[in-house]
């Protein structure tokens, strides 16, 4: 686990923020004394614009205070851990550097899970950053080190508490699962299934488009991706998440010469 004060810090802070000014702003200039709820509200108005570079900084600066001054508070945790599977779940950044941040933030909730076992959050942001951490790691190496039932449990568990969490987003990390195993364990209709559950659950989600248009590359199925991957091109971010489906948008566009190839 992350030790508070860790060189991560160092690595993860790489500029100073400028926030906006107003009520907000003074509580993030004040980060050291402000009342952690008013903290936590702060990150969550970050996240939500996680994809602007000043916002990021400054939740970068606010998540590494409120890992100092709450390293026991499960709302603190949580939040670091879904911190840390944005920044991991960059496709600029090195993999080994993704799969770094994917096990800083499965560490942090994994201590959420310690201090709430009965709240969804804690075992969500486990499996995603477990997620992370394991395609860094290489998914044969990560199997060997078993992980997969680990996964398997808290998705599972999370499931349990609160399928509708982050819009859903479970049944798209079931569909990346069962596409990305290794042969024998790999399992498309399954994937497909769950991605396909994914939109049902959320019309305008973006990120389970893109992974079955994945899959249905890996498949020769290039027509039925390409409608996919237009249907992502075309989509007006602002529907549920705008910074995930900006993301999901770009993760598109690096399928796009796959695509291309395989029309041909």
């Amino acid at each position: 686990m992350i030790l508070v004060g860790a060189p991560l810090a160092a690595v993860l802070i790489v500029g100073a923020a400028t926030g906006p000014g107003g009520a907000s702003g003074a509580v993030a200039g004040n980060a050291a004394t402000a009342p952690l709820p008013a903290l936590l509200a702060r990150v969550d108005d970050l996240h939500r614009r996680r994809d602007d570079k000043s916002a990021w900084h400054e939740q970068q600066r606010l998540i590494q205070t409120l890992i100092a001054r709450g390293p026991n508070d499960y709302g603190v945790l949580w939040r670091a851990a879904r911190f840390y599977f944005w920044a991991s779940d960059d496709p600029g950044v090195a993999k080994e550097q993704r799969s770094r941040w994917g096990k800083d933030g499965w560490d942090f909730a994994e201590r959420a899970i310690v201090l709430n076992p009965n709240d969804v959050a804690g075992y969500y942001w486990a499996a995603f950053c477990m997620g992370n951490y394991a395609l860094g790691l290489g998914v044969v190496k990560a199997l060997s080190q078993g992980m997969e039932a680990k996964f398997r449990e808290r998705l599972t568990h999370a499931q349990t508490l609160n399928a509708g969490y982050d819009f859903g987003g479970a049944e798209t990390a079931w569909g990346r699962f069962f596409d990305k195993l290794p042969w024998p364990k790999r399992d498309k209709k399954k994937a497909e299934e769950h991605l396909r559950k994914a939109i049902e659950l959320n019309p305008y989600a973006l990120r389970a488009r893109v992974y079955l248009a994945s899959s249905y590359l890996d498949g020769d199925r290039a027509p039925e991706a390409k409608r996919l991957l237009d249907e992502v091109a075309a989509a007006v971010p602002g529907r549920y998440d705008a910074p995930e489906e900006r993301r999901a948008q770009a993760l598109a566009q690096g399928l796009m010469p796959t695509l291309y190839a395989k029309l041909k």
